[in-house]
C-alpha cells in the first residue's frame, strides 16, 4: 500500500463513506484504483503533490558541509536568486557569462530553473543541494489532469493530499470569486476530468503526518446538470 492511501480511506470512513474491504489492487488491471466503494462500482484513487522527491533519504555533498559551509552556499544562492530576478548584469560577454554560471548554481542548489515560465513543468527536486517547493493551485490540478489520463471510465473519483500552503493558497483562490479569471479556470479543469467528485485535502509534509479526526479537507462533485459543489466536509 503506498504512502497516504490508508489515511485516507480512514478519513472517507470517519465522514461516513464505506469501502468494499474485498476489493484490492493487485494490479490485475492497468491503472487499478486504490478502492472501491461497498455496493456501488465506484472508485477512489489516492495521490499527492507531486513533492515527496523532496523528501531527503539520504546525505548528500551539502549536507556532509560543515554547519559553516553550508550557510555560506544558501547566502550564496539567495543572492544569485536575486540577481537572477533583477538580472543585474552587463549586456557583455562577461555579464552572460555570470548570468550561465548563476543559473548553473541556482539549479544545483535548489533543483529551479529560473529560465523555464511553464508553470505546468514539475520542478526537478533530484540531485541538488537543497530543494525549493512551488505551491500552486497548479500542483493540484496537474495530479488531476495526469491522474484523468489513467482513469477515463467516469467511476472514480480522486483523492489529493496537498501541502497546507497549497490548500490555504486554493481557499484564497475560492474566496476570491469569478473576477479572478483563475477562479474559472480551476473549476473547468476539474469539470473537464473524468473523476465525478475530487477531495483535496492538507497534509503536513516537513513531519510525514496526516491529521484524521479533523483534517482540512475540500469535496468537489459534478451534479446531474453539468455543475459542480464545492464545500468543506
Amino acid at each position: 500500500m503506498k504512502q497516504g492511501e490508508q489515511e485516507a480511506k480512514m478519513i472517507l470512513v470517519r465522514k461516513g463513506v464505506a469501502f468494499d474491504d474485498n476489493y484490492h489492487d493487485d494490479n490485475s488491471h492497468p491503472s487499478m484504483p486504490d478502492f472501491k466503494y461497498l455496493d456501488e462500482e465506484r472508485f477512489l484513487e489516492v495521490t499527492h503533490t507531486l513533492h515527496n522527491n523532496a523528501i531527503i533519504t539520504h546525505i548528500n555533498r551539502f549536507h556532509r558541509k560543515s554547519t559553516a559551509e553550508q550557510l555560506e552556499i544558501m547566502e550564496k544562492a539567495r543572492n544569485v536568486y536575486d540577481r537572477i530576478h533583477e538580472y543585474c548584469y552587463p549586456n557583455t560577454e562577461e555579464g552572460m557569462a555570470q548570468y550561465r554560471c548563476d543559473l548553473k548554481l541556482v539549479k544545483s542548489h535548489m533543483g529551479y530553473d529560473p529560465t523555464k515560465w511553464d508553470f505546468a513543468e514539475k520542478l526537478s527536486e533530484f540531485d541538488c543541494d537543497f530543494p525549493i517547493i512551488e505551491c500552486s493551485t497548479e500542483n493540484i490540478l496537474r495530479e488531476v489532469r495526469e491522474k484523468g489520463e489513467k482513469h477515463k471510465s467516469g467511476n472514480t473519483d480522486l483523492f489529493i493530499f496537498v501541502l497546507e500552503d497549497e490548500f490555504r493558497v486554493m481557499m484564497d483562490l475560492l474566496h476570491s470569486g469569478p473576477q479572478n479569471g483563475c477562479y474559472g479556470a480551476f473549476f473547468k479543469a476539474i469539470l473537464r476530468s473524468p473523476f465525478p467528485a475530487v477531495y483535496v485535502c492538507a497534509w503536513n509534509w516537513e513531519t510525514q503526518t496526516y491529521e484524521i479526526d479533523d483534517p482540512l479537507i475540500m469535496k468537489f462533485e459534478k451534479t446531474e446538470n453539468g455543475g459542480m459543489v464545492a464545500g468543506r466536509i
